[in-house]
């Protein structure tokens, strides 16, 4: 059975991936590693991490829905991605915002916290099962639930507050642009895991699963239409304007 659950993580993938490919790519515009900063292949590296967390949902939730122990494997493998991918985003924060602090006692423990959320998820052995709207629950005990809420917090507190910093220092518009569409995609982002880990919602319905996914769908979207779409209109537009001059 295929649940909305596999499509809009596979959505998010893609939009993560392309995310990835557009910084990768700017990266190496300005000289790759012999400019001597790290930044732009840190930040390829975090959301080709996001890109990976998000495919190995999708397999599941595309093609394992109605195996619940595959379906929990899965989701196992899903943790130990994020809580690495994590521990990179803080290391990546300390190097961005905080340039004098070593980043490495902050990873470590990030890197603790992810590991020990994918042991108790193998201890517990959770069966995630198809619910109303043919969205996928994780069957995770409420309290490792609420480590799993924290721990994606913390994944999207990097790129929020980064690129928070880049909107009131940046000197080129480009840079500015980016940074407003990406702070805003992680307070989508914010929105979609509250929804789906957090009490927000139950009073009022009990879809609130199916209602994330439908949101992780749509962030998924505005990524592939920000660093896909966008930039290959911008490069078509500028290219005829540059035909139509000469």
């Amino acid at each position: 059975m295929i649940t909305t659950t596999g499509i809009a993580f596979l959505i998010a993938s893609f939009g993560f991936g392309f995310c990835a490919f557009r910084f990768f790519n700017a990266f190496q515009k300005i000289g790759g590693l012999r400019s001597g900063s790290r930044i732009g292949v840190l930040l390829s590296v975090f959301f080709i991490g996001l890109a990976f967390h998000s495919l190995v949902l999708a397999i599941g939730g595309l093609f394992f829905a109605n195996i619940p122990d595959a379906l929990y494997a899965l989701v196992t493998i899903d943790h130990l991605i994020l809580g690495v991918d994590t521990a990179l985003g803080v290391y990546l924060g300390f190097y961005v915002l905080f340039p004098r602090f070593s980043p490495w006692p902050a990873t470590i423990l990030t890197l603790i916290f992810g590991l020990l959320v994918t042991w108790f998820t193998i201890t517990t052995h959770p069966l995630p099962h198809i619910v109303e709207g043919r969205s996928i629950d994780l069957g995770l005990s409420q309290w490792l639930n609420t480590y799993l809420y924290y721990l994606l917090l913390l994944n999207i507190a990097v790129p929020f507050l980064i690129f928070t910093k880049n909107l009131f220092y940046a000197k080129t518009r480009d840079v500015k642009t980016i940074s407003i569409i990406i702070v805003i995609l992680t307070i989508i982002g914010l929105i979609n895991v509250s929804i789906k880990f957090t009490a927000l919602l139950s009073h009022i319905t009990s879809f609130q699963t199916y209602i994330s996914d439908i949101l992780l769908g749509v962030l998924g979207l505005l990524f592939i239409a920000a660093f896909l779409f966008f930039p290959i209109i911008a490069g078509w537009t500028s290219r005829r304007s540059l035909e139509e001059r000469q």
